[in-house]
């Protein structure tokens, strides 16, 4: 069977715009973030949502990301899809993380999975995430629907895009997309074949890398 997904990032928060790390918190869309998300629904950059079976992560980012693309339409929550907890590093900024002796090991890389005191470890997320995506081609094919959009995370994205096609980026985070922006992916009887960007700022070039969630 084929089926068709898509992944659209939320829009931008404080946290994307002032470079910080978060993931668990729950901050808002910021009011140019969701005149972004606008105009480019206004381009018809999004998938049409006939026929499609439709998802959030239920964090309220996605929430509003999703209802300023597809207004009040009906669609379910997927909490595995939630973005990473960073633990006691959420709310920090680069600088703050690189300050701190276990903060530096893991944004240099030398730590191989890091575990965030208080919140995920790497290894737990993206296997929580994995599931979440294996539940979502699982219920767009038990509801005979060949199309699936799910508004989630950068992170998320990032992690997902890297496993299903882990030969064509140097860097996961380099799958990042902008926010508002992201993938559509082409499968075959669940196996990832292909994929294309969604959405574009100005509506030129694309997806910008962007290492906050």
């Amino acid at each position: 069977m084929r089926q068709i997904i898509y992944l659209i990032r939320h829009g931008h928060t404080s946290g994307t715009e002032n470079n910080i790390m978060y993931g668990s918190t729950e901050l808002p869309v910021t009011e140019d973030g969701l005149q972004e998300i606008r105009d480019m629904a206004a381009r018809d950059v999004y998938p049409d949502p006939e026929d499609a079976v439709m998802y959030t992560s239920g964090m309220l980012r996605t929430e509003q990301t999703f209802e300023a693309i597809y207004g009040d339409a009906e669609h379910s929550v997927e909490p595995l899809l939630r973005e990473i907890d960073f633990g006691r590093f959420e709310m920090m900024t680069i600088e703050e993380i690189l300050a701190d002796e276990y903060g530096k090991l893991w944004l240099t890389g030398e730590v191989e999975n890091p575990e965030f005191e208080g919140g995920d470890t790497l290894d737990g997320f993206i296997a929580r995430v994995n599931r979440g995506l294996k539940n979502i081609i699982e219920n767009a094919k038990e509801s005979a629907l060949e199309k699936a959009i799910a508004v989630i995370h950068g992170g998320v994205m990032s992690y997902l895009m890297q496993d299903m096609f882990p030969d064509e980026k140097e860097d996961m985070w380099d799958w990042t997309p902008y926010p508002g922006c992201g993938y559509v992916i082409e499968l075959k009887e669940g196996k990832a074949l292909n994929w294309q960007p969604i959405g574009v700022p100005g509506g030129v070039g694309n997806p910008v890398k962007n290492n906050n969630d």
